[in-house]
């Protein structure tokens, strides 16, 4: 229960979609004209807790993700939503320590202090939104994500007031790129006004290839 308190108070937190009528950012760049009432930019800023299937040793990860959303009208009530996330962090944590090949540095880090199998990724959602009230919008669609780094990260005290941290790149043997699904369910805090406005959302994702290369006995995918 606890930790469902503690989760729900990151989603509360940080997956507050600070989503704007018109991004900030992009205002600036080409002015108030990028931004139409049939096409608009949004910023959106979210937490992911990440899980690899079928993966028995290690826990969940949560990390930040962050983005752009394009929303463009299709009726009334339809709207497309591609989005671009150079942001999206999965993985595991609490891993196995594996040999780093060197055997002074594998003698420290024998029993680490923490052990993180970071898996970064830039996501793309094209999603077709249905406003199903002005409050209450429900999306779904495909989603391609691009590996773009896959490292083992551990931390040791092997003596007082001496930490050591190495990373280890095991990119390799991770399949670049993934394809997958995304769903989600949007609630309008603030309608948006003179390119301003607030979403809270609550999204789940699921890859469809394996995310290893060449692993024929054991099949891990990607959700959160």
């Amino acid at each position: 229960m606890k930790k469902i308190l503690v989760l729900g108070s990151f989603l509360f937190l940080f997956s507050t979609a600070a989503v704007r009528g018109q991004a900030a950012l992009l205002v600036l760049i080409f002015g108030e004209k990028v931004a139409t009432e049939n096409f608009y930019f949004s910023l959106k800023v979210g937490v992911n807790y990440s899980m690899i299937t079928n993966h028995t040793e290690g826990n969940n990860r949560i990390g930040a993700n962050f983005g752009l959303v394009n929303n463009i009208r299709l009726s009334d009530q339809w709207y497309l939503m591609p989005e671009f996330l150079p942001l999206s962090p999965r993985g595991l944590r609490n891993i196995p320590v594996l040999t780093t090949g060197i055997p002074d540095l594998d003698s420290i880090l024998a029993y680490p202090e923490s052990t993180d199998r970071k898996l970064s990724y830039l996501d793309i959602p094209i999603l077709f939104q249905y406003r199903i009230t002005d409050r209450w919008h429900a999306a779904l669609g495909p989603q391609f994500s691009f590996l773009t780094g896959a490292v083992d990260a551990y931390e040791a005290k092997p003596l007082e007031d001496v930490n050591v941290s190495t990373e280890i790149d095991i990119s390799e043997p991770f399949r670049a790129w993934d394809v997958g699904f995304a769903v989600d369910l949007t609630y309008v805090v603030s309608p948006p006004k003179g390119g301003k406005g607030m979403n809270l959302f609550i999204r789940y994702s699921r890859g469809f290839l394996d995310l290893m290369k060449d692993d024929a006995n054991n099949k891990y995918y990607n959700s959160l």
